[in-house]
């Protein structure tokens, strides 16, 4: 909802209209008359309002038909949800109801005093914001991040969690930037959560999972009834969605260049026009991006506008991935215990001392992301109160060898050549493919290296072809 909340106010007594008008812009409503019902679809179809105020007899189009028109979806450009109230004479409470079975939210007399009125009329917009975000959260309900709180305790989350406090009132754009799964969105639902009740819905959008510029605008702008085909009905979009509340888009480097352009003229004009229409449409929401890729260097390469770039990056903050932030592992770890078993109805379960050893040591290439996945494949599948280092790999986990002892059998046993060939890999991935250094993570010799590589045909672009097939004096073939 806007700062200040408009309303088309439909009445063809001018007099009476102006006066209302004037009383309502006293308590800080936006006003514009329409004086009769074709006026108003005419304003409706042009402009976008938070409410309507409906006289029911009037000599072109009668409120009833008004009402109808608009929830029928009878007119383009025109949302079928606005919350609609019916001004009708003391003698009139009969034909007050009707318009209500038709889709009017309230009725107030006009002899009804202006506090009475303004305290409606503030119930209706309070009742439309909630329906409005309850049918959002719905659509998101399973799509929704487990996470109800930013969890960690290393001093990079400190002073995270420190900064997200101090912007949270100030309204600030924010970028995120870190690896797939460092926990961009709970950053932005931490900060949104901040200014607490009345802070609006918070809209996410991953423009990665978008695969074209059609859809991406059809999500963002929303669309009239037949912009297209299959557009049945007028849909709103993200922008709409999220008036008083954050947009968060996510992986914003993945959108093409004439998405983006379209992007930066709504941030820039602070308004937009839905696919097949004509009006424009106020934006009032607080932007939040995200990134997995160094902006900088995409805008350098030109696949990412340099305009925007300085658009968006105006606050930016870099999470570190898990494994720079070891201290945070235990703590989500539980906390994700805690929340599958409740999902689950399992009781709570712990970690012995070597599993959460184990936990530790690994190097988290999906960040909090694949700790959450093996946590919750433990809640399922283990049976008992404790979680043992053994658990860990029958739930996927690859321990490393050297680090807090032997590797442990897991009950379904394992093939030796794919689990050395896997070792082989992972130890040439994490090193560069730099094999000397391979060999020092797996505690062999370089001529061993050397052998499995020719085993398992293990190959890298990187490797100069010419070279023999030994390694020279730095490790690299």
């Amino acid at each position: 909802m806007r700062d200040k909340p408009s309303i088309l106010l439909v009445e063809d007594d001018e007099e009476y209209a102006l006066r209302l008008k004037k009383n309502l812009e006293v308590d800080n409503f936006a006003v514009e008359i329409a004086l009769g019902g074709k006026a108003a679809l005419d304003s409706l179809a042009r402009t976008s309002f938070d409410l309507v105020i409906t006289d029911v007899k009037m000599p072109d189009m009668n409120g009833l038909e008004l009402i109808e028109i608009i929830r029928k979806g009878g007119r383009q450009g025109i949302d079928p949800e606005i919350p609609i109230v019916v001004l009708t004479s003391i003698n009139s409470v009969d034909t007050a109801v009707v318009s209500m079975k038709l889709g009017a939210a309230d009725y107030i007399t006009k002899e009804s005093d202006r506090p009475e009125i303004v305290l409606r009329l503030k119930k209706v917009l309070e009742q439309s914001r909630l329906i409005n975000e309850n049918l959002y959260l719905r659509a998101r309900l399973a799509q929704t991040d487990e996470f109800s709180e930013f969890i960690g305790e290393s001093e990079a989350i400190k002073k995270i969690k420190s900064e997200i406090a101090e912007l949270s009132p100030q309204g600030v754009s924010l970028l995120l930037m870190g690896e797939t799964g460092v926990g961009k969105e709970l950053v932005a639902r931490a900060l949104h959560r901040l200014r607490g009740h009345g802070a609006g819905p918070f809209i996410v959008v991953n423009c990665a999972a978008l695969p074209d510029d059609h859809l991406i605008q059809s999500e963002l702008f929303g669309h009239e009834q037949g912009a297209f085909t299959g557009a049945t009905a007028m849909r709103k979009g993200k922008f709409e969605l999220a008036v008083g509340g954050s947009l968060f888009l996510d992986e914003i480097s993945e959108l093409s260049r004439a998405s983006q352009g379209k992007i930066l003229k709504v941030i820039e004009n602070r308004s937009f026009i839905r696919l097949g229409g004509t009006r424009e449409i106020k934006v009032n929401c607080r932007f939040l991006f995200a990134t997995n890729k160094d902006l900088f260097q995409e805008m350098r390469a030109s696949r990412f506008r340099e305009d925007l770039y300085y658009r968006v990056n105006i606050y930016p903050i870099v999470l570190p991935p898990l494994r720079e932030r070891r201290e945070d592992i235990a703590p989500l770890a539980r906390y994700f215990i805690a929340f599958f078993c409740r999902r689950y109805n399992k009781p709570l379960k712990r970690l012995d001392a070597r599993a959460l050893e184990r936990l530790m040591a690994h190097p988290w290439q999906g960040n909090v992301r694949e700790l959450r996945n093996i946590m919750e494949r433990l809640v399922i599948r283990i049976h008992g109160d404790e979680i043992k280092a053994a658990d860990l790999v029958t739930c996927g986990l690859v321990l490393e060898p050297g680090r807090g002892g032997t590797i442990i059998l897991p009950p379904q046993g394992v093939q030796i050549d794919q689990l050395e060939e896997d070792l082989t890999r992972q130890a040439l991935e994490r090193s560069g493919w730099n094999q000397k250094a391979a060999a020092g993570l797996l505690g062999i010799s370089v001529d061993r290296m050397n052998s499995r590589v020719r085993k398992y045909g293990l190959t890298h672009p990187t490797w100069l072809k010419h070279k023999p097939q030994s390694m020279d004096e730095t490790g690299e073939r």
